[in-house]
Protein backbone atom coordinates (compact mmCIF):
# COMPACT_ATOMS: atom_id res chain seq x y z
CA UNK A 1 0.00 0.00 0.00
CA UNK A 2 1.32 3.30 -0.90
CA UNK A 3 -0.41 6.56 0.47
CA UNK A 4 0.24 10.30 -0.33
CA UNK A 5 0.06 12.42 2.60
CA UNK A 6 -0.40 15.75 0.81
CA UNK A 7 -0.45 19.46 2.54
CA UNK A 8 -2.49 21.75 0.89
CA UNK A 9 -0.31 25.03 0.94
CA UNK A 10 3.20 25.80 -0.09
CA UNK A 11 4.95 25.91 3.34
CA UNK A 12 8.03 23.63 4.09
CA UNK A 13 7.51 24.59 7.74
CA UNK A 14 4.35 22.41 7.69
CA UNK A 15 5.01 19.73 5.58
CA UNK A 16 8.49 18.66 7.72
CA UNK A 17 6.06 18.62 10.32
CA UNK A 18 3.07 16.70 8.91
CA UNK A 19 5.75 14.08 7.85
CA UNK A 20 7.36 14.03 11.07
CA UNK A 21 4.05 12.94 12.62
CA UNK A 22 2.79 10.71 10.36
CA UNK A 23 6.85 8.69 10.85
CA UNK A 24 5.18 8.31 14.16
CA UNK A 25 2.03 6.51 13.41
CA UNK A 26 3.04 4.60 9.92
CA UNK A 27 2.87 1.24 9.89
CA UNK A 28 6.01 -0.61 8.58
CA UNK A 29 4.37 -2.14 5.66
CA UNK A 30 2.61 1.22 4.15
CA UNK A 31 4.79 3.10 2.31
CA UNK A 32 3.83 7.09 2.63
CA UNK A 33 5.11 9.76 0.46
CA UNK A 34 4.44 13.77 2.06
CA UNK A 35 4.19 16.40 -0.26
CA UNK A 36 3.00 20.08 -0.55
CA UNK A 37 1.20 21.82 -3.89
CA UNK A 38 3.73 23.34 -6.03
CA UNK A 39 1.90 26.50 -5.89
CA UNK A 40 -0.41 28.85 -3.70
CA UNK A 41 -0.88 30.25 -0.40
CA UNK A 42 0.84 29.51 2.28
CA UNK A 43 -1.89 28.92 4.71
CA UNK A 44 -5.40 28.19 4.32
CA UNK A 45 -6.57 30.94 6.53
CA UNK A 46 -10.24 32.04 4.31
CA UNK A 47 -12.20 30.47 1.63
CA UNK A 48 -10.32 32.82 -0.60
CA UNK A 49 -6.39 30.84 0.14
CA UNK A 50 -8.33 27.48 -0.45
CA UNK A 51 -9.72 28.80 -3.87
CA UNK A 52 -6.55 29.94 -4.33
CA UNK A 53 -5.18 26.49 -3.72
CA UNK A 54 -7.56 24.00 -5.95
CA UNK A 55 -6.05 23.96 -9.08
CA UNK A 56 -2.55 22.80 -7.30
CA UNK A 57 -4.67 20.56 -4.91
CA UNK A 58 -5.96 18.91 -7.73
CA UNK A 59 -3.03 18.26 -10.36
CA UNK A 60 -1.43 16.24 -7.48
CA UNK A 61 -4.24 14.45 -7.11
CA UNK A 62 -4.77 13.66 -10.65
CA UNK A 63 -0.83 12.60 -10.54
CA UNK A 64 -1.27 10.15 -7.43
CA UNK A 65 -3.45 8.50 -9.06
CA UNK A 66 -1.94 8.28 -12.35
CA UNK A 67 1.52 7.13 -10.05
CA UNK A 68 -0.44 4.00 -8.85
CA UNK A 69 -1.03 5.58 -5.24
CA UNK A 70 -3.47 3.44 -2.86
CA UNK A 71 -4.99 6.58 -1.43
CA UNK A 72 -4.54 10.02 -0.27
CA UNK A 73 -4.41 11.90 2.89
CA UNK A 74 -5.45 15.47 2.84
CA UNK A 75 -3.43 17.20 5.53
CA UNK A 76 -6.13 20.33 6.32
CA UNK A 77 -8.16 21.04 9.07
CA UNK A 78 -10.52 22.29 6.58
CA UNK A 79 -10.26 19.80 3.46
CA UNK A 80 -10.19 21.95 0.96
CA UNK A 81 -12.68 21.09 -2.31
CA UNK A 82 -12.83 17.56 -0.71
CA UNK A 83 -15.78 16.61 -3.01
CA UNK A 84 -14.77 18.10 -6.35
CA UNK A 85 -11.32 16.08 -5.47
CA UNK A 86 -13.12 13.08 -5.20
CA UNK A 87 -14.93 13.43 -8.26
CA UNK A 88 -11.85 13.37 -10.32
CA UNK A 89 -9.86 10.60 -7.80
CA UNK A 90 -10.43 6.59 -8.61
CA UNK A 91 -8.84 6.13 -5.15
CA UNK A 92 -9.58 6.95 -1.70
CA UNK A 93 -9.21 10.44 -0.07
CA UNK A 94 -9.28 10.84 3.47
CA UNK A 95 -9.64 14.77 4.19
CA UNK A 96 -8.50 15.21 8.37
CA UNK A 97 -11.35 17.01 9.48
CA UNK A 98 -13.92 14.51 8.38
CA UNK A 99 -11.81 11.54 9.56
CA UNK A 100 -11.77 13.86 12.73
CA UNK A 101 -14.40 14.19 13.44
CA UNK A 102 -15.64 11.06 12.79
CA UNK A 103 -12.86 9.28 15.21
CA UNK A 104 -14.11 11.94 17.53
CA UNK A 105 -18.00 10.45 17.51
CA UNK A 106 -16.16 6.63 18.84
CA UNK A 107 -14.47 8.81 21.71
CA UNK A 108 -17.65 10.78 23.88
CA UNK A 109 -21.36 11.99 23.28
CA UNK A 110 -20.14 15.21 21.82
CA UNK A 111 -17.35 16.60 20.48
CA UNK A 112 -15.79 20.20 20.37
CA UNK A 113 -13.50 22.24 17.78
CA UNK A 114 -10.42 24.30 18.64
CA UNK A 115 -9.53 26.93 15.95
CA UNK A 116 -7.15 29.45 15.61
CA UNK A 117 -8.73 32.73 14.49
CA UNK A 118 -12.37 34.22 15.12
CA UNK A 119 -14.18 34.06 11.61
CA UNK A 120 -13.27 30.34 11.77
CA UNK A 121 -15.75 29.26 14.15
CA UNK A 122 -18.65 30.36 11.82
CA UNK A 123 -16.58 28.35 9.34
CA UNK A 124 -16.44 25.10 11.67
CA UNK A 125 -20.02 25.14 12.10
CA UNK A 126 -20.72 24.91 8.36
CA UNK A 127 -18.67 22.44 8.03
CA UNK A 128 -20.17 20.70 11.25
CA UNK A 129 -23.93 20.99 9.47
CA UNK A 130 -22.86 19.71 6.11
CA UNK A 131 -21.29 16.11 7.72
CA UNK A 132 -24.83 16.18 9.83
CA UNK A 133 -23.13 16.19 12.99
CA UNK A 134 -25.17 18.96 14.72
CA UNK A 135 -26.24 16.68 17.65
CA UNK A 136 -23.42 15.69 18.73
CA UNK A 137 -21.34 18.84 18.23
CA UNK A 138 -20.51 20.90 22.06
CA UNK A 139 -19.42 24.08 19.95
CA UNK A 140 -16.60 25.71 18.78
CA UNK A 141 -13.75 28.21 20.21
CA UNK A 142 -11.19 30.20 18.93
CA UNK A 143 -7.93 30.93 20.02
CA UNK A 144 -7.14 34.17 18.56
CA UNK A 145 -3.99 33.00 17.09
CA UNK A 146 -2.32 35.21 14.36
CA UNK A 147 0.84 34.51 12.09
CA UNK A 148 2.55 36.47 14.20
CA UNK A 149 4.11 34.50 17.35
CA UNK A 150 6.34 37.00 18.75
CA UNK A 151 6.24 41.33 18.13
CA UNK A 152 9.36 42.72 18.65
CA UNK A 153 9.57 46.64 19.45
CA UNK A 154 12.35 49.16 19.53
CA UNK A 155 12.21 50.87 23.30
CA UNK A 156 13.18 54.04 21.02
CA UNK A 157 9.50 53.65 19.79
CA UNK A 158 6.36 55.93 21.09
CA UNK A 159 4.84 54.97 23.94
CA UNK A 160 1.13 55.50 22.31
CA UNK A 161 2.11 53.22 19.50
CA UNK A 162 3.77 50.48 21.60
CA UNK A 163 0.28 50.24 23.38
CA UNK A 164 -1.38 50.19 20.22
CA UNK A 165 0.84 46.85 19.73
CA UNK A 166 0.12 45.54 23.04
CA UNK A 167 -3.50 45.68 22.14
CA UNK A 168 -3.79 44.22 18.71
CA UNK A 169 -1.09 41.72 19.94
CA UNK A 170 -3.22 40.36 22.55
CA UNK A 171 -6.45 39.86 20.21
CA UNK A 172 -4.25 37.31 18.46
CA UNK A 173 -2.36 35.28 20.74
CA UNK A 174 1.06 37.25 20.09
CA UNK A 175 4.28 38.03 22.76
CA UNK A 176 5.59 41.65 22.28
CA UNK A 177 8.72 42.05 23.40
CA UNK A 178 11.04 45.29 24.11
CA UNK A 179 14.15 45.59 22.53
CA UNK A 180 16.70 48.02 24.27
CA UNK A 181 18.62 50.49 22.19
CA UNK A 182 21.83 49.43 24.33
CA UNK A 183 22.05 45.99 22.55
CA UNK A 184 23.54 46.10 19.36
CA UNK A 185 20.64 43.84 18.26
CA UNK A 186 18.78 47.08 19.41
CA UNK A 187 20.61 49.72 17.49
CA UNK A 188 19.76 47.48 14.54
CA UNK A 189 16.13 47.26 15.46
CA UNK A 190 16.27 50.91 15.67
CA UNK A 191 17.97 51.56 12.50
CA UNK A 192 15.49 49.30 10.14
CA UNK A 193 12.69 51.19 11.88
CA UNK A 194 11.88 49.87 14.96
CA UNK A 195 9.31 47.66 14.20
CA UNK A 196 10.08 43.19 13.76
CA UNK A 197 8.70 40.12 13.91
CA UNK A 198 9.39 36.38 14.10
CA UNK A 199 6.55 34.38 12.68
CA UNK A 200 4.60 30.83 13.30
CA UNK A 201 5.34 29.81 9.88
CA UNK A 202 8.32 29.73 7.47
CA UNK A 203 7.79 32.23 4.64
CA UNK A 204 9.76 31.33 1.14
CA UNK A 205 9.64 33.34 -2.12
Amino acid sequence: MKILVLNPNTSKLVTKKIEDAVKKVARKDVEYVVEQIEHGPEALESYHDETLAYPYILEKVEKANAKGFSAIVLAAFCDPGIEALRERSAIPIYGTEETTLSIALLLGNKFSILTEKKHKESVKRQHVRKLGLEQRFAGVRALNMGVVDKVLLSEALDEEKIEEFEKAAEKVGSEVVLISVETREGVQLRDIGKIAAILRYEVHQ
